[in-house]
């Protein structure tokens, strides 16, 4: 599109019906004022015209055109640069026409054609306006000269004839340029505006997709923004409707915002529907400006701050691990040797047996820390927990050669979880492992698995064993890295059992239970999607 038409185009664009109405309504108290003059005064007081009948004939007229006009801008027919284009030509062909009829250039209803014509110019394109004023000039000075040959007493007056042509082209001109700055300047506040809309819905798409939880809160604790993310970690029930106030929100939230502002402290960690949260505030401004608050769940920081040590852990294990099982390696070759030698006396075997011994026992220690480390690499599903963990209680049985009795108590649950199947694997046969060695006594030590759903809607699997229990001064450090209670346990069962529970959002909690020992599982919260392949 070239320049030219550009132009044309913003002003085209700009013209509404509104214009055209307003336009119809001049025209028509124009034509009402000449008629009623006429009628009142018989025409020759105000105008004297040299053609009365036709004067009368031609202001009838007009009347009768400006209300046709009227209504058909009323009910917007034709096209409406094509009405507007009609419009003015019929002021042009009858103020023309009245000025013939009248007393000419000089008679003053020449001057009546500037209000229409400077609307063409605001409302039309460049070419039809410069065509309507082009013909209002011509049509002037042509009814001058057919006045001065009809005529022979009349006044005839081209040179002023001559001025409101000009007139007319200036008019038009300054109508039409300052018509396309103002548009053009709407048209650019219009785009900005657009522009600002779009960047707001960007930004409130961008807040409502973040994980972290936003809200904005004004300075009369009203709720201006609230996130998808925000609403899910203040448990808000799914179908109700959101909060729109301060007083809507949880009551710790609450409390820790009011602390805030009256202190500007550190806010510290709260607690809603179990579920740790580390709030931060700021404002966006002076004093009485909104308050942003940012959610964060805590335990979700836990697990990337697990997932970078883990990283830093399985560098330093694989190097170690590289360092220890080569020399493990040529010991135990040499143990292996030693052995076969016929010459070896009682203490000789005692000791090479001692040595093969703790070769295996280093090499489980290795095995179990590269085992921690390689953890970080997750590949979490969705999980029915009645039917899988009965298949790796299958498994378990399987494989080793004597197991337990496992057994699964009570009506579990209909839910499903999102974890890890191989570190879950893990998680369980490492405990199944320690119930076996420490619960067991002449008999197969019985192992009984419960499940439920707690009121935070997190699932709760408890493994109990009828051992002797854990003694309570150790509950607080079984879980530490190569604690053991064992002679041959290498004390990283339970501490790898932790660690990778906590990588995919769960909490291992070891109690004791009438029974005996229990450890306590509380996985992530149920959901409603399928289970995975």
């Amino acid at each position: 599109m070239n320049r030219d038409a550009r132009r044309a185009h913003v002003v085209h664009t700009g013209a509404t019906w509104h214009a055209a109405l307003t336009l119809s309504v001049y025209r028509a108290a124009i034509a009402f004022g000449l008629v009623a003059t006429l009628s009142a005064g018989d025409g020759h007081g105000l105008f004297a015209p040299d053609f009365p009948a036709l004067f009368r004939v031609v202001c009838l007229i007009y009347l009768a055109l400006a209300v046709c006009l009227g209504g058909a801008a009323l009910v917007r027919r034709p096209h409406l640069a094509a009405h507007i284009f009609i419009q003015i030509l019929v002021d042009v062909a009858i103020i023309v026409l009245a000025c013939y009829a009248g007393n000419g250039a000089s008679g003053g209803l020449a001057m009546l054609l500037l209000a229409p014509l400077a609307a063409a110019g605001i409302l039309l394109p460049a070419r039809l306006s410069g065509l309507l004023t082009a013909c209002a000039a011509l049509a002037l000075i042509g009814q001058e000269i057919l006045r001065h040959w009809q005529l022979v007493d009349a006044q005839t007056d081209f040179a002023q004839s001559g001025i409101l042509g000009a007139l007319y082209f200036a008019t038009v001109f300054a109508a039409y340029g300052l018509a396309r700055r103002i548009r053009v300047s709407d048209a650019s506040a219009a785009s900005h505006a657009s522009q600002a809309r779009d960047l707001a819905e960007l930004n409130r798409r961008i807040i409502d997709h973040m994980q972290t939880g936003a809200i904005v809160i004004d300075a009369n604790d009203r709720i201006q923004i609230l996130n998808h993310a925000a609403l899910e970690l203040l448990d808000h029930t799914e179908g109700a409707p959101p909060p729109t106030g301060l007083a809507d929100l949880p009551p710790a939230l609450m409390k820790t915002l009011t602390a805030w502002r009256a202190r500007h402290a550190v806010p510290a960690l709260i607690e809603v529907a179990g579920r740790p949260l580390q709030p931060q505030f700021t404002t966006l401004g002076g004093d009485q400006t909104p308050t942003l608050i940012f959610l964060d769940d805590a335990r979700r920081a836990s697990e990337q701050a697990q997932q970078m040590k883990l990283i830093s852990l399985g560098r330093l294990t694989a190097s170690i691990a590289h360092e220890i099982r080569n020399p493990l390696g040529a010991i135990s070759h040499a143990e292996q040797l030693l052995a076969e030698s016929p010459r070896l006396i009682a203490d000789d075997t005692r000791l090479l047996a001692m040595i093969h011994r703790h070769c295996q026992r280093i090499d489980r220690i290795i095995s179990d820390v590269l085992g921690l480390a390689r953890r970080s690499a997750q590949q979490p599903r969705i999980l029915e927990l009645a039917s899988w963990v009965a298949e790796m209680v299958a498994d378990y049985c399987e494989t080793r050669e004597d197991p337990p009795r496992l057994a699964q108590i009570g009506d579990w649950p209909a839910a499903r979880l999102r974890f890890d199947p191989g570190q879950l694997r893990q998680v369980l046969f490492n405990l199944w492992d320690n119930s076996n060695q420490h619960a067991r006594g002449a008999l197969a030590p019985r192992i009984e698995l419960h499940a439920n759903v707690d009121v935070n809607r997190n699932l709760v699997l408890d493994i109990v064993d009828d051992g002797p229990g854990i003694v309570p001064d150790l509950l607080d450090r079984i879980l530490e890295p190569f604690f053991t209670t064992a002679v041959d346990g290498t004390g990283l069962g339970l501490h790898i059992a932790r660690e990778l529970c906590e990588a995919n959002g769960a909490r291992l909690i070891p109690m004791n239970h009438a029974r005996g020992a229990c450890f306590r599982i509380l996985l992530p919260r149920t959901t409603n999607e399928g289970p995975s392949s």
